[in-house]
């Protein structure tokens, strides 16, 4: 899943936010809707505003449960 860095709490936890863009069944409005996720960087350098895949992983605090895919 593609995120947005919204904030960088400290040096293992960043703020992500991810947008999603749809119609809406009945009256065919588009609307946006945001979900934020903390997200672990254990070791990756990321900066406000760079976009970066997260992908699920083992719960790491009490709403920390997602980390950066490994890039290649």
């Amino acid at each position: 899943m593609k995120v947005k860095v919204l904030n960088i709490i400290d040096s293992k936890t960043f703020k992500a936010v991810s947008t999603v863009f749809k119609k809406h069944q009945k009256y065919g409005k588009y609307v946006t809707s945001h979900k934020k996720f903390l997200v672990d960087s254990s070791g990756n350098q990321v900066e406000v505003g760079q976009e970066v895949e997260i992908i699920n992983s083992r719960p790491i605090s009490k709403r920390k449960k997602w980390a950066i895919k490994n890039k290649k």
